[in-house]
């Protein structure tokens, strides 16, 4: 699996992308199944490895600057999906301008669109976690995050985490029309070309990662993605303070 990390972003402990990547890493790094190669800093000069991933996680900045609308890395990232590759992206990585979101609407199942969908800091508290092999060991969980919604959707995804925002958060016109209604911002997405898909809104903020149950369905799509077998308890990994402190960019 290859995870590609964005440049340095907002504020410190705010997108950190390639602290994040090393730490996916870090986590998998015991699964004999799945080998992760992380690309820090933008996508991998390396062109033998997307074509070659079985899975591509892509968490970097999203709008205009999204590197899948570059037309060399697309073409990559579009190939790597007609042959099956899993694809999953991480909270900025969802966005892209009205207009450009084929890239992701075909390939993840879904997308924000700027200016259409909603971005706003909020407690998502998931009650409800569906029967899915992603899902295998979360309990319901509460977290503080920027947990976009109102997104664009095939109508193959299938839910996995959905929270009721505050309605103040609908800042958007076509939102304010849907007042009260749970949205999703986690969702899974089996392609017609037959390659599995993950997206995930959350992770803003750094922290999050120490939220076991956010951590350990993040692990699980990944193998999802890639086709392996999650265990039954979920993925299981560890967080120390130290962990969250280790390879955070210098901003």
């Amino acid at each position: 699996m290859l995870v590609i990390a964005g440049t340095p972003s907002h504020k410190a402990g705010e997108h950190e992308y390639n602290a994040g990547a090393l730490l996916i890493q870090q986590w998998l790094a015991k699964s004999p199944d799945l080998a992760v190669t992380v690309s820090l800093n933008g996508w991998p000069t390396d062109t033998t490895l997307v074509p070659n991933a079985d899975g591509i996680v892509l968490f970097m900045d999203g709008k205009d600057g999204h590197l899948v609308l570059r037309p060399d890395y697309k073409r990559q990232l579009l190939q790597a999906a007609g042959r099956g590759a899993g694809i999953a992206a991480l909270h900025y990585a969802v966005t892209l301008p009205a207009g450009n979101g084929d890239p992701l609407l075909n390939i993840l199942g879904g997308f924000k669109e700027d200016n259409y969908s909603v971005h706003g800091f909020w407690t998502s508290d998931f009650r409800a976690v569906p029967a899915h092999p992603i899902t295998q060991g979360v309990k319901p969980f509460q977290v503080y995050d920027e947990c976009y919604f109102f997104l664009r959707f095939r109508p193959a995804v299938k839910t996995i985490l959905a929270a009721t925002p505050p309605d103040s958060l609908r800042n958007t016109p076509a939102s304010r029309n849907f007042p009260g209604r749970p949205e999703t911002v986690v969702w899974v997405y089996e392609r017609p070309d037959g390659g599995r898909s993950f997206g995930n809104t959350a992770l803003h903020f750094h922290q999050n990662w120490a939220n076991n149950d956010l951590r350990k369905l993040v692990l699980n799509a990944f193998r999802w993605i890639c086709r392996l077998d999650v265990p039954p308890g979920g993925v299981v990994s560890t967080v120390t303070p130290d962990d969250l402190q280790k390879n955070l960019d210098q901003k």
